[in-house]
């Protein structure tokens, strides 16, 4: 599918001039990429590079911490039972992992819970509710989920639990009515830092409660690892209090790593640790027990202390990791070819009555990066309809879920994905709804794929010393993306193909200047070029058996 280049806006010319004379001609391009991000000063750069740190954050400006540390820390005094309830993603196995390791290191007496994906379905669930009951547990945190499970929480409170909800996703119109609701996007919420992981809500909370009951909170900082990994899988901005706990967790990671987390890394070749290493090889196999087995073997294997269970563990979540592939490929081919039946629909909306549930969210991802088009993949398990969604740039998910929400039983989630169960017999009418929320929401002019670009640059601009600069501008995630360059009227020389025809390795040269570089396109090996082309790259290392060499890798090619 032909994208559509959009080059981000120019900044100033004179603070580009300004900061390039502070950096060295050299790094022109940089001195572009970064005055367009707001930093115009050697100065700005330091002052960003770090952002904000825990310790500067004070979690008792979030509404409800007040009440929710004091419960907590009111449970430690008189040693009452406190169960973790978390979802069965990243985030809620990070977030019920951080919690438990922090309590029972504080003094507290910790149950823990995960969903079970087919028997519970997602969120806060009355079974696990009836299990904290029939447990004496007199308080439940509901960690990355329960924001909008009004209903179950007034009855579980009417039941002798009390219940905090300490979740990240958007609410809807009435909060429920638990003892304390933390959420940063609650619009009555001063907190400033709005865009924490479901595992940062919770942090915040455990740091609150150590104050509350007279402990240190620096003492879990030793814990910013885990809270890294779920913002990094979680893809919440990379900005201010975020880019700190990242920053110090992938320090940790790597100079320290916690056994649990060097046994996910164990297949990952030597070498420095990045939050891309984080979110393609820890995020997907913790995220694949909840999905093929149950999402308590992650917190399991993430609290463990035990090299020989630990070892077992890592070896059961690989497996299930390898049958989820395996899984999803299968359902994606039958997606995909679901969707090419629906060319008229704006938003898909697919449904295989025997698919796995565990892969609906990734299935429903590679049918966006297929089509283009928001995207919701369904399944039936017991005589209802449940699934997931992801969405396009630029189209708010949960605001299209919200209008069609009147065919539906539930839903949660964000402007970028989501979650919902319906009644076989209200489907046709969802997909009504559904795409006509889409049509009336997705501007036409978006419809298009596009190729974001920060700034056109010549090959020689490319070079060691930039991706030295660049490597403390590290990490980059949402909201900090590694700057994209774009490299126009290139020849690529010196093709080769790798893996059986996949990939694409080459040499680009500039003719005007004869400056060169080593590029790699994975996923471009169909592709022949021949002439001039223009490339959109990210600038990287390419390490191989101890050498480190520069090179571009290839997102976008026009001819």
């Amino acid at each position: 599918m032909t994208k559509q280049w959009t080059y981000a806006p120019e900044g100033s010319a004179q603070a580009v001039a300004s900061l390039t004379e502070e950096l060295g001609a050299p790094y022109a391009a940089l001195s572009r990429v970064l005055v367009q991000r707001g930093m115009q000063s050697i100065q700005d750069i330091k002052d960003w590079i770090p952002g904000i740190p825990i310790s500067a954050v004070d979690p008792l400006q979030m509404a409800g911490m007040p009440q929710a540390s004091a419960r907590l820390a009111k449970a430690r005094a008189q040693a009452e039972s406190v169960m973790l309830f978390g979802d069965y993603d990243v985030d809620g196995t990070t977030a019920v992992s951080v919690g438990k390791l922090a309590l029972e290191r504080g003094g507290w007496s910790i149950l823990t819970h995960i969903p079970d994906r087919y028997k519970e379905g997602y969120g806060l669930s009355e079974v696990g509710i009836q299990r904290a009951l029939d447990s004496g547990v007199k308080l439940l945190i509901a960690l990355d989920c329960g924001i909008k499970s009004n209903a179950l929480i007034a009855s579980a409170q009417e039941r002798g639990l009390d219940i905090i909800v300490a979740d990240h996703h958007t609410p809807g119109d009435t909060l429920p009515p638990a003892i304390a609701v933390l959420d940063p996007k609650r619009k009555d919420c001063p907190f400033p830092h709005k865009e924490l992981s479901g595992c940062g809500v919770g942090y915040m909370l455990w740091r609150a409660s150590y104050q509350e009951a007279g402990l240190d909170p620096s003492d879990l900082d030793d814990l910013m690892d885990l809270v890294a990994v779920s913002i990094g899988a979680d893809m919440v901005p990379l900005i201010g209090l975020n880019r700190a706990i990242v920053r110090a967790g992938l320090a940790s990671i790597n100079q320290h790593p916690r056994p649990s987390l060097a046994a996910l890394l164990s297949a990952r070749p030597s070498g420095h640790i990045t939050l891309q290493d984080v979110v393609f090889a820890i995020g997907p196999r913790i995220n694949a027990a909840g999905r093929m087995h149950h999402g308590h073997l992650a917190v399991d294997l993430l609290t463990e202390g035990a090299s020989e269970v630990l070892e077992q563990l890592s070896q059961d979540i690989e497996a299930h990791n390898v049958q989820r592939r395996s899984t999803e490929q299968g359902v994606s081919l039958a997606a995909q070819a679901q969707a090419m039946l629906q060319s008229d629909q704006l938003g898909l909306v697919l449904l295989g009555t025997d698919w796995h549930k565990g892969v609906l969210g990734i299935v429903a991802q590679r049918t966006v990066e297929a089509f283009y088009k928001p995207t919701i993949v369904l399944t039936e398990h017991e005589g209802k309809l449940s699934g997931s969604a992801r969405s396009v740039p630029g189209l708010d998910l949960y605001d299209c879920l919200d209008e069609a929400s009147e065919h539906l039983i539930q839903f949660g989630g964000h402007r970028a994905a989501a979650g919902m169960t319906l009644l076989p017999e209200k489907l046709a009418d969802f997909q009504k709804a559904f795409n006509t929320a889409v049509e009336r929401r997705w501007p036409e002019e978006q419809r298009q794929p596009y190729q974001k670009i920060d700034t056109e640059a010549a090959i020689h601009e490319l070079h060691d010393g930039l991706a030295q600069l660049l490597e403390r501008l590290e990490p980059f995630g949402m909201e900090n993306e590694a700057p994209i360059w774009g490299l126009e009227n290139v020849e690529l020389q010196q093709i080769q193909k790798l893996s059986e025809g996949k990939h694409l390795k080459a040499i680009a040269h500039d003719p005007r200047t004869g400056a060169r570089l080593p590029v790699i396109g994975f996923g471009w090996g169909h592709l022949d070029p021949q002439g001039s082309v223009n490339l959109a790259v990210v600038l990287e290392w390419n390490i191989f058996r101890g050498n480190k060499a520069l090179q571009a890798r290839i997102l976008d090619i026009q001819f």
